[in-house]
């Protein structure tokens, strides 16, 4: 009885010690469930490309993500299994055989059909699928190990059952660096020598659910009982280094964390976080508390972030995240949940007060992670810890300031306040200032506590009664700046110690320049600007002219909420504000970054305690909790991620984008949406991007953190999108990645279209052309026949007739009444003869030039001037070679200066006269005057010369302009276009 009391002792003891001693992590894992877009909550596999991109499997489906977006891929079957080969295939099975997604083209191919219609069940499974480096696909079935070839196409069967089994059991797989294949299974410890290409049994004592590598020469194994082995290979020895602490919750999963040493193991409702060094394990309360049930384990190992698959989605643990925000729980032991963390102050590098909403403060040791407790004589809130110059300390309440005595550790009572305080502040003069909520302020003496009033004056009467007054920080020249809300005016002043009176800031900026009334905190840059932050953003002021030297305005920096509350100043200038939507940082670029809980923080909501540390750490407080943020961490200048597109969408068009293809889109595809992702799945808000089309746009465009580049309406050419990735912090990736694609045109706005259509107008031209000349060539052909015919025949008549009437008169001198007749014969033969001859003149191609018609214009003058003996001047333009007139024109313009010539010889009775002709670039222009007799132009006349000098330049669409004085002369202008 004695020794089965103590064996069960021993096996209580064996069984429960683990699970006492394992220790808390502090680690919280955030969540991804179909609220974020996942397509089922209950994920059963995951696995990773060599692209970055990770790939989970549910019941029936298949998804990738990219950090931002899952791409789905349907199927009818249960999932066998899924796993990633390094040669970028996604490879996963059902009952209807093997498959594997190309990773850049997305489309499946099958590579083993199963022959559903024969007797044996066990052709038809392909179950726990892992790929190993040479591309082979291992898998199981109900009695043997199976791995599959894909270059040769080859299945091949490795026998490890020793009678039939009619059931599917659990077979897990790691590679080695030689290239063999270690199998665990319920059936033991397999190997499959490459070399010798056999299945050797190291062990079929234990019944493995999982394994991996610790080094390269040992294995972590898990086991049905609980147990965690360590298998060396090099003396074929087994040594058992933990047992898994979880009741009677085996173990079925086992990862290698980036950590050495360190192994996540899981069971179906525990996960722990193992150390194969000294046998200890950390517990996840947040986990436990859940009850989630888990099917699988995945260490990403370049972004080092480990994935659960859940019953209730997936859940990520990011290590640098981990690395950057440091969470500490108060101790249940000591203070009174709940209870919020309103103020912190630093005593030293290793001790920290934390004043809390009740139960007094806190003293923290950072080295030990200990916590003391110091009440205060009262139960009140504590809103400021103050360390004065002497190293003492005082505590503020809204009702009471206490002094911490060290010699007796303990907090006594320094000061009673008549109104509620809201901040108190020690000066360089040793001078305590009191801010209250509902009341003046008030100074008094450190230590001494008496009263003083060092403003000479007030701005007005009710200063203080009017204003409240939340912030204190005097500057290195004196100056006491204050934050406050000031009802009728802008809530910034400060206190000039030697002028002893108060300077409001509204007096020397524009009322514009101010982003609220409303301050809450202030802060130093440098030595010359301070910043005030509050409703509407923040305001950077000169110190030593109150210029106001920076607008943060909410709306113009899209600062979330708008509400600033606490604010501090980095080692980089940066302006860090406590919001009620995270922590909020702007670099002096004026790059806003935001982090919240999705980056680690415990709540969003940043309004109670906060502290910027000299060594760059923010201390923000919560309830139960605090956080501490590594700025340091945040600043590196290299943004180590490589950006990829994981989808382009055509705006209209459903078809997916093949992104293994160069990138070419037709006309109507100008709408384009990139959406690109790091693949470093951090939280959104630490991955920014800014693109720009290469020589078209010479900024960076900033996208924020908005991860879908989208443009309209892009016009058919060859582009080159640039695309570079950015931190918090506003540091970015040296260099862009670079995606070329193009717009096609329509054939139509094609070149070698258009020089088509350019030939084919040339050709018609050049058709029209030739078809012209020759019509041009008939006319003078006609012109020349119908000039020589009028010349050769009509005139050769007229001429005849002319002669025979001047024969006719000679013989009939004797005949006077018979003369007068013949004579008139005569003269009308001469005029037949002289229009018949000014016809042909006109129709002869020869004659088109300019230059012929002045000729015979000057001939004409000429020979009727000097047959009427007059005087006269005629100048005629020079540069004409290369001017014409055509034909219809031409003799409507020789017969106008005919028409007007004959006027002066019949009718003016002139001595003088001048003939001007110039010739304009679109117009020809007349001008013939005389000192004739002239005549009343206003009298209606029914001489036909110039009835028919009007109707002939109508005709051309002319002018005519006459100008006369009786005794004086005539002047007629003509302008005719050409």
């Amino acid at each position: 009885m004695k020794l089965g009391k103590y064996g069960l002792l021993l096996y209580c003891l064996c069984f429960w010690l683990p699970s006492v001693l394992a220790q808390d992590s502090g680690i919280i894992f955030d969540k991804i469930s179909s609220k974020e877009g996942l397509p089922s909550n209950q994920v059963n596999f995951i696995t990773q490309d060599t692209q970055g991109y990770l790939w989970f499997g549910f019941k029936q489906n298949l998804a990738r993500y990219d950090g931002y977006h899952f791409i789905l891929f349907p199927q009818k079957e249960v999932l066998f299994g899924l796993h990633a080969d390094n040669q970028g295939r996604i490879w996963f099975a059902n009952i209807n055989g093997l498959y594997a997604i190309d990773g850049k083209t997305l489309k499946t191919t099958q590579y083993i059909t199963s022959n559903l219609s024969d007797a044996i069940p066990e052709n038809d499974h392909h179950e726990n699928i892992f790929v190993d480096t040479r591309g082979r696909v291992w898998m199981n079935d109900f009695n043997n190990i199976k791995y599959y070839t894909p270059n040769t196409r080859k299945l091949s069967s490795l026998h490890i059952v020793s009678k039939t089994n009619l059931s599917i059991f659990v077979t897990k797989y790691a590679e080695d660096t030689q290239g063999n294949i270690w199998i665990g299974n319920a059936w033991g410890l397999q190997v499959f020598d490459n070399q010798q290409q056999k299945l050797k049994k190291i062990s079929t004592t234990l019944r493995i659910t999982d394994l991996c590598f610790n080094t390269p020469q040992s294995l972590l194994l898990t086991t049905e009982d609980g147990g965690i082995w360590e298998y060396y290979i090099n003396t074929n020895t087994f040594r058992k280094i933990g047992l898994f602490p979880a009741g009677n919750d085996s173990p079925k999963m086992i990862r290698k964390s980036h950590k050495k040493n360190l192994f996540w193991i899981g069971s179906e409702r525990a996960i722990f976080l193992f150390s194969s060094q000294n046998g200890s394990f950390q517990s996840f309360k947040n986990l436990s508390e859940e009850g989630y049930s888990y099917s699988t384990l995945f260490q990403d190992e370049q972004n080092k972030i480990f994935w659960i698959a859940s019953s209730s989605g997936l859940l990520k643990y990011n290590h640098h995240d981990a690395e950057l925000f440091q969470d500490i729980q108060l101790p249940k032991n000591l203070v009174s949940f709940p209870v919020k963390v309103s103020c912190f102050a630093q005593e030293n590098a290793e001790l920290f007060w934390l004043g809390l909403s009740h139960s007094g403060l806190l003293r923290w040791n950072r080295n030990k992670n200990t916590f003391e407790s110091f009440k205060l004589p009262k139960e009140e809130r504590v809103i400021q810890i103050l360390r004065l110059p002497d190293g003492t300390f005082l505590a503020c309440t809204p009702a009471r300031i206490y002094q911490f005595i060290p010699k007796n550790q303990q907090w006594h009572l320094f000061l009673e306040s008549p109104y509620t305080l809201q901040k108190i502040g020690i000066d360089t003069n040793n001078r305590l200032w009191c801010l209250y909520e509902n009341g003046p302020i008030q100074v008094f003496s450190y230590p001494h506590r008496y009263p003083i009033t060092p403003w000479k004056k007030l701005p007005h009467a009710n200063f203080f009664f009017e204003n409240i007054f939340h912030d204190f920080l005097q500057t290195s020249d004196g100056k006491i700046w204050l934050a406050a809300w000031f009802p009728k005016g802008f809530g910034i002043c400060y206190f000039d110690t030697f002028k002893n009176e108060f300077v409001l800031a509204e007096n020397n900026n524009r009322h514009l320049d101010f982003v609220s009334d409303y301050y809450l905190s202030v802060a130093q840059i440098d030595s010359n600007t301070v910043v005030f932050s509050g409703y509407g953003g923040f305001n950077c002021l000169n110190t030593r002219t109150g210029n106001i030297s920076r607008i943060g305005s909410s709306i113009k920096l899209n600062l979330r909420g708008g509400n600033c509350h606490s604010l501090g100043i980095d080692f980089q200038n940066n302006i860090w504000l406590a919001t009620t939507d995270g922590l909020c940082c702007v670099n002096p670029n004026n790059h806003v970054s935001y982090f919240t809980e999705t980056d680690g923080l415990s709540d969003n909501n940043v309004v109670n305690g906060f502290l910027l540390t000299p060594n760059n750490e923010i201390w923000t407080g919560f309830i139960n909790r605090f956080n501490i943020l590594n700025i340091n961490k945040l600043q590196t200048k290299k943004v180590f991620s490589e950006l990829r597109i994981s989808n382009i969408q055509i705006v209209g068009d459903t078809s997916s984008v093949d992104l293994s293809r160069p990138l070419v889109f037709g006309p109507v595809q100008n709408n384009l949406s990139f959406q690109v992702s790091p693949l470093n799945f951090r939280p959104i808000s630490q991955n920014h991007i800014r693109f720009k089309l290469l020589g078209i746009q010479s900024g960076w465009i900033d996208n924020g953190t908005v991860e879908n580049i989208t443009f309209s309406n892009l016009t058919p050419k060859k582009y080159q999108l640039a695309i570079q990735l950015g931190d918090g912090m506003g540091n970015w990736s040296e260099q862009p990645l670079i995606v070329p694609f193009e717009i096609i045109p329509y054939f139509y706005q094609t070149w070698w279209f258009q020089l088509i259509l350019a030939g084919i107008v040339g050709i018609i031209m050049y058709g029209v052309y030739l078809y012209r000349i020759q019509q041009i060539k008939a006319i003078y052909l006609v012109r020349n026949r119908i000039s020589a015919d009028l010349h050769d025949e009509v005139g050769a008549t007229i001429s005849g007739i002319s002669i025979i009437s001047n024969i006719l008169k000679q013989r009939l001198d004797d005949s006077p009444e018979n003369k007068s007749f013949v004579e008139r014969i005569a003269e009308d033969a001469r005029k037949i003869s002289e229009a018949i001859d000014d016809i042909v003149w006109s129709i002869k191609p020869q004659n088109d030039s300019i230059d012929n018609i002045l000729s015979r214009m000057t001939r004409y003058a000429s020979e009727l001037m000097e047959a009427k003996n007059i005087n006269y001047q005629v100048i005629m333009p020079t540069d004409i070679s290369d001017k014409t007139i055509p034909m219809e024109k031409r003799h409507d313009v020789y017969l106008i200066f005919k028409e007007s010539l004959n006027n002066i010889a019949k009718h003016s009775q002139c001595t003088e006269a001048k003939i001007v002709v110039n010739i304009g670039k679109k117009s020809l222009n007349m001008i013939i005057e005389d000192n004739g007799v002239g005549f009343d132009i206003s009298q209606k006349t029914n001489r036909n010369g110039l009835i028919n000098l009007k109707e002939r330049t109508e005709k051309l669409r002319g002018s005519l302009l006459i100008e006369s004085t009786k005794g004086i002369g005539t002047k007629i202008t003509i302008d005719i276009p050409i």
